[in-house]
């Protein structure tokens, strides 16, 4: 049983959010974290005026009436301002499937994803062109956009169906998923990724079971025991902190990782109250505020050795990499290679209590108790 005082605590958080002047805020707390129909009136009101808000509204606007935002030929390259980490962010956010603009948007990448030889990312150009790999897929993208399509009401399309039947068929044999499939200096990779593998069970998480396909129960057996064999964030072996940046907390995530989001997710898809997730829980309530919110304790928005982009004038795409960057500590380093778009502005600033992490560590504890 909860104690008073943690009681207090949740009871303080939950009436910040719903103060919140982010309607996506105040919409994913009373559908998720109180329990509110998705009929309720104050969840219908909020769901609505999500898209209306400021920030979002004009996000909306950047994009083209073809669909997508940024460039039109890459839908993956530049990050963040391409259509994929728009579609990504705006489902996070709550913006419904049934806004003109998200139809555009899933609509353009998928007809992108189908004109490339139902490859994705897109087939590989010459001069080391880092658009992607004809015939190849990965797990990060592709459980990320198959989450968010899914989200999006794209469940049944064959094009997203075919996204998680691969998803199942490209598990690797120790549970996980690895976006590489070979090391720096040309090895095979034997082991999975924390990072690979939490999107496509995030992915699974945002699905009905029922609607999982053949095999997928399987898969996301096998995928959380990967994760919980590492108690979230350590290793099998020695039980160390495997990346001192998985500790702290980060939103939004895209393909990274942290304590946070391997909790939410592992909860969401009900193994929330496995013994294996204490330590990873007893770090977060270790975060927690005296007014029972959470910081946002660090930003992956920045965290790129290197970016693609097109010289609007040549019309020419390149490779952008910052000099001198430390790579074993590029998530603290790095930085000048992307141009954040301003919408992420409004999700908080580092340091400061945070109403999406916070959401996130309710969504977590709710899904323990």
């Amino acid at each position: 049983m909860a104690s008073t005082v943690e009681v207090a605590k949740w009871d303080q958080a939950v009436a910040l959010l719903l103060k919140n002047e982010n309607p996506g805020i105040r919409y994913w707390t009373l559908k998720d974290i109180l329990g509110g129909s998705g009929s309720d009136t104050e969840v219908v009101s909020a769901l609505n005026d999500i898209a209306t808000w400021s920030p979002v509204a004009e996000y909306l606007k950047e994009q083209h009436p073809a669909g997508y935002w940024g460039d039109g030929e890459d839908v993956y390259w530049p990050k963040w301002s391409a259509t994929v980490w728009a579609l990504i962010l705006l489902a996070e956010l709550g913006v419904p499937g049934s806004n003109p603009s998200i139809k555009r948007g899933c609509e353009y990448f998928l007809k992108v994803m189908d004109e490339q030889d139902r490859s994705w990312p897109a087939p590989k150009y010459p001069d080391e062109d880092l658009r992607g790999w004809r015939l190849v897929w990965e797990p990060c993208v592709t459980g990320n956009m198959a989450r968010t399509l899914a989200e999006f009401g794209f469940e049944n399309d064959p094009r997203v169906r075919e996204m998680f039947d691969w998803l199942v068929k490209y598990q690797r044999d120790d549970g996980g998923w690895n976006c590489e499939t070979e090391k720096r200096d040309g090895g095979a990779v034997h082991h999975s990724s924390f990072m690979s593998t939490i999107e496509p069970l995030w992915a699974f998480s945002s699905l009905d079971p029922q609607k999982w396909p053949r095999g997928g129960r399987e898969a996301v057996e096998r995928g959380v025991e990967f994760m919980l064999m590492h108690r979230l964030f350590k290793s099998d072996t020695s039980d160390k902190v495997i990346r001192p940046e998985w500790t702290q907390l980060h939103f939004p995530l895209f393909y990274f990782y942290d304590v946070l989001q391997g909790l939410r997710v592992v909860t969401a898809l009900g193994f929330g109250r496995d013994e294996r997730t204490k330590d990873a829980r007893e770090l977060l309530l270790s975060k927690r505020l005296p007014d029972g919110t959470w910081p946002m304790e660090a930003t992956y928005l920045r965290a790129l050795r290197r970016n693609f982009v097109k010289d609007q004038k040549t019309g020419q795409w390149h490779s952008v990499q910052e000099e001198g960057v430390d790579l074993s500590n590029i998530y603290k380093s790095a930085g000048k290679v992307v141009e954040v778009p301003n919408i992420y502005a409004s999700l908080g600033e580092v340091g400061k209590a945070n109403p999406w992490v916070t959401l996130n560590a309710l969504r977590v504890l709710r899904g323990h108790d």
